[in-house]
């Protein structure tokens, strides 16, 4: 089957980064989103307007987070049955797995609505903002369904080696979402809500292809099979792929933190700054996704065929390309930070200076963010669910939240921005540590 063929195969350092260059592509355009959102908002409704973004990415991390480790947990053990030969047991998970999210959607989609004023104060709205983010809530929370299954279906899609087709259908979705930003907010005048139906319309088309790939043309080595409910696979799969979801979850929470924060310290202004320094570190922690969703099922199919020395041969590998990649994008970045500062605010203006200076601080983070996040995907591949969620949830909420409320409170509005790298600093020594711990018993 071409999955395993894809999977089981010798990496060498060039034939790994062509192997997750695509996964990493599909995740920055995943990114790319709301940074489109964001880009035409500010052009065609006003640098204000563009703070309704951040102030709704809480939510919209929550149903990506639920997606995202559904997704994870149950590639996991999907793909660990393929390498066990027991192909009718996997499509029978993946048929629960879609079932379960579609369920979850809905759940969501409810909670959201009925408490939709609440939980936009909550994010942080204020008087002079909320008229933008409640169109731009309203729309995105009617179809959580299709954010949730763009996320997952995106990493199943990987994990069955088709990383570029995977980021073909992503690039398509982006594409289609810039287009329909430019229809629905130049041309049709519809507002933020235009640009939050174009993104909409965009996660469909990963959807769109997961319907083709798994339904009408049948091209996966599983396939979609009539099962029993199991909730006792269901919850290890939850509970597997709860440090992807505690990263994203526990991203969307801090930006809330964030929000009240930036609020604090440089007014209304700051939380549109916000907005553009948020986008910057999602991108750079997009690469280091990407390439971990895409080694996460190599080395869960060699977990499950017992090939010890081609485990240690991606984790050698990947440690190496994680710290190239972090110094190439800090260097890309710095050199490139007017140009990237300058698409969404006009320089000389407060938005512009607040925002490049939360761009620079926290561009250190690159250097350290990479191992941490691969150190997180690791244990999920191996199914050990537990490691995985500490790891994540130590790194993404509890010491960057110590970090952002102690270092505000010491150096004001550049300790917000320096909250990051140093977060990142003290979980890569942790994640180290843990790394060591479990070696022998992973033999990586």
């Amino acid at each position: 089957m071409d999955q395993e063929k894809e999977l089981s195969q010798h990496f060498t350092f060039w034939s790994l980064l062509k192997f997750v260059a695509p996964s990493i592509f599909t995740f920055v355009f995943i990114a790319v989103y709301q940074m489109v959102d964001g880009i035409f908002i500010e052009r065609f409704v006003g640098e204000m307007a563009i703070s309704c973004i951040n102030l709704y990415y809480p939510i919209i991390s929550i149903f990506i987070a639920v997606g995202i480790m559904i997704g994870t947990g149950g590639n996991a053990v999907i793909v660990r049955k393929v390498g066990e030969g027991k192909r009718k047991e996997a499509g029978e998970t993946f048929s629960r797995v879609i079932s379960f999210t579609v369920l979850c959607g809905i759940i969501c989609t409810a909670i959201c609505l009925v408490f939709a004023d609440p939980i936009m104060r909550l994010c942080g709205a204020t008087d002079g903002n909320i008229e933008y983010l409640r169109p731009y809530y309203m729309t995105l929370s009617t179809f959580c369904i299709a954010i949730l299954l763009q996320s997952e279906l995106g990493i199943l899609i990987i994990g069955e080696g088709k990383t570029v087709v995977a980021a073909v259908v992503i690039m398509v979705g982006g594409v289609l979402n810039c287009v329909l930003d430019y229809v629905f907010m130049h041309n049709m005048d519809m507002g933020v809500k235009g640009a939050a139906i174009a993104t909409v319309i965009g996660y469909c088309s990963t959807i769109a292809y997961a319907v083709w790939f798994y339904g009408i043309a049948r091209k996966s080595s599983y396939h979609l099979e009539l099962a029993k409910p199991n909730i006792r696979e269901i919850g290890a799969i939850c509970f597997n792929g709860s440090s992807d979801m505690v990263s994203n979850l526990a991203q969307g929470i801090t930006v809330l933190f964030m929000n009240h924060l930036a609020y604090r310290c440089y007014g209304e202004t700051g939380v549109s700054a916000l907005t553009v320094v948020t986008y910057v570190q999602v991108m750079i922690m997009m690469v280091f996704m990407g390439y971990t969703s895409a080694v996460e099922p190599v080395f869960s199919y060699h977990y499950g065929s017992g090939n010890t020395e081609e485990r240690k041969n991606v984790y050698r590998l990947s440690i190496l390309w994680s710290l190239i990649l972090g110094a190439v994008i800090m260097v890309l970045l710095y050199l490139f930070r007017n140009h990237a500062i300058g698409i969404f605010f006009d320089r000389g203006t407060d938005f512009f200076r607040i925002a490049s200076l939360g761009y620079l601080i926290s561009l250190p983070a690159c250097l350290f963010v990479g191992i941490n996040i691969f150190g997180s995907g690791l244990f999920t591949a191996f199914s050990n669910g537990l490691v995985s969620m500490v790891l994540s949830s130590l790194r993404t909420f509890v010491v960057l939240t110590i970090c952002l409320y102690g270092m505000t409170a010491l150096f004001g509005g550049p300790g917000l921005w320096s909250a990051w790298p140093a977060a990142e600093l003290i979980s890569l020594v942790i994640t180290m540590l843990v790394l060591k711990k479990y070696r022998s018993r992973y033999q990586y």
